[in-house]
């Protein structure tokens, strides 16, 4: 019995699995709030992210941020590098959501430090032909541990996304 099901299983799967993959590769601006207690802090830069689309509501995500400005009065910059989980509702205005795990690094000043990093965000994509979509918002919450200190910061980002 056992047996059946997963040959059955595998055969609802896999017409699913081949009929929906696909790539996606985005670039935009990113606007950073960086939670630098006692203050906040403004920084601007750029987010890449590569979607792995398994089907047509699910898809595994790898991001990567560059966000520069002053943090405490000192010039700086900020990396993440996030991978998670994505699901999306597939139509012409397309939201979607996701929750990644990976790391930050901060560098600034003549010192740097990483922190272990979680996200939690979502947006929306517009699709405008098969190939090129406009993504005019994208929020992700960012938790990061630097110096041993919790933040709680805000990404917002907005660009095009290519879709193959």
């Amino acid at each position: 019995m056992r047996k059946l099901a997963l040959l059955l299983g595998v055969m609802f799967l896999l017409p699913l699995a081949a009929h929906a993959q696909g790539f996606d590769a985005y670039g935009g601006y990113s606007y950073f709030r960086l939670d630098s207690s006692p203050n906040t802090s403004s920084l601007n830069g750029y987010d890449l992210s590569f979607t792995d689309n398994f089907f047509k509501v699910f898809g595994v995500t790898g991001d990567l941020g560059g966000d520069y400005g002053h943090i405490n009065g000192i010039g700086s910059t900020l990396h993440t590098f996030l991978v998670g989980p994505e699901v999306r509702f597939p139509s012409t205005v397309s939201p979607f959501a996701r929750l990644m795990i990976g790391g930050a690094h901060v560098s600034g000043g003549g010192s740097s430090d990483t922190s272990f990093a979680t996200a939690i965000g979502g947006g929306v994509d517009i699709h405008e032909g098969s190939i090129l979509s406009f993504r005019p918002i994208q929020i992700d919450y960012i938790h990061t541990d630097f110096g041993g200190t919790a933040q709680n910061n805000l990404r917002y980002s907005i660009g095009v996304d290519f879709r193959f």
